[in-house]
């Protein structure tokens, strides 16, 4: 069917899943565009070291991803839609935070680079659950909501990209973006706790 999209933009919650993605962005970029630099330059790693850390802090991403969907399943049978979607997701963005947050301010190169290599799978535990929101809420249009959140996710990851080196730039530390980043996790925490997925969007808008 056509996308109304003026109903669409006229509900609070696609506004609510459209900058939760994108301030989540934010952490997943950091490991897309950044990782690589920062523990070469930011953590004094050889290059070898590097690909092995970077391998590692990607596997696990990737096994979160599946881990993630199961767990967000298994927490709305348990809790509801609801509070199953928001305990996965506002958890996952809130320890991320936390972990990018310890990671700027431990000097410690042995726990940093632990805490770095599990910053984007405990992340990415979220990422079943934002989908499927989309799911929950969209109906219909789908597509158009999942399309919207990632085109946020895509605009965020590129501020991401270009703004971590001006601050490197700006302050000559590379702990100092981390500090951003785990700023907009939180953002990003608060938000999907805001959004309810047991009401699909255009119910929710007015005529």
């Amino acid at each position: 069917p056509d996308v109304p999209w003026a109903a669409l933009f006229r509900s609070p919650q696609l506004w609510l899943i459209i900058c939760m993605y994108g301030t989540y962005a934010w952490g997943s970029w950091f490991y897309f565009s950044w990782l690589h630099t920062y523990l070469v330059f930011g953590r004094g790693f050889t290059e070898a070291a590097m690909a092995v850390i970077s391998a590692s802090a990607f596997a696990i991403g990737v096994a979160a991803n599946v881990i993630g969907g199961f767990l967000g399943d298994a927490m709305v049978r348990r809790f509801g839609v609801v509070r199953g979607r928001r305990l996965v997701g506002c958890s996952s963005l809130s320890a991320g935070a936390l972990i990018l947050l310890a990671t700027a301010l431990i000097p410690n190169q042995l726990a940093a680079t632990i805490l770095v290599s599990l910053g984007l799978g405990v992340t990415d535990l979220m990422l079943p659950s934002a989908w499927a929101i989309c799911l929950d809420l969209g109906g219909p249009h789908t597509g158009a909501v999942t399309g919207a959140m990632n085109t946020s996710g895509q605009a965020g990851g590129f501020l991401c990209t270009v703004l971590f080196g001006y601050i490197v730039a700006r302050t000559g530390s590379y702990q100092a973006p981390l500090l951003v980043i785990a700023a907009m996790l939180a953002i990003s925490a608060l938000l999907f706790s805001r959004i309810d997925p047991s009401r699909p969007l255009l119910d929710a808008t007015p005529e």
